[in-house]
């Protein structure tokens, strides 16, 4: 028994050691990121965007979207913690007091059909992709 009390504690110290597990992008969203940033550079990471001109959003994997604005300039945010509950199949909802999204904001994820919550993920830095020289 005491045995099994050290294997027990000694697989979950692993398990903790492992690191949390890599975003999953699919096929498609790996197409779409590579379409959507090809020869842009990124620049210095951004608290907030205007929610005015950045409301064209993709995800591109299951803790990242990107918020085009125009064809010059992209804004990446990888969620705080990842946003695994996402799967791909449900919408984003924010709820927003001024004209932006922010770092720290809260995203919940709703079942468009039966329009119940599934999770809530939060943002991180928005990190802005221009073309080069623009």
């Amino acid at each position: 028994m005491r045995a099994f009390f050290f294997l027990l504690i000694g697989g979950l110290v692993t398990s903790c050691a492992a690191g949390p597990p890599q975003p999953v992008a699919s096929p498609k969203q790996q197409l779409a990121a590579q379409r959507i940033l090809q020869g842009k550079v990124a620049g210095r990471p951004q608290d907030c965007i205007s929610t005015f001109t950045a409301n064209d959003m993709t995800w591109l994997d299951r803790s990242t979207v990107a918020f085009k604005r125009g064809s010059k300039l992209v804004y990446v945010n990888h969620f705080n913690g990842g946003c695994d509950n996402y799967g791909g199949r449900y919408a984003m909802v924010t709820r927003q007091v001024t004209s932006q999204m922010c770092r720290g904001d809260i995203v919940q994820l709703i079942d468009p059909v039966a329009h119940y919550p599934a999770g809530s993920c939060v943002f991180g830095d928005f990190i802005p992709y221009r073309a080069p020289g623009k």
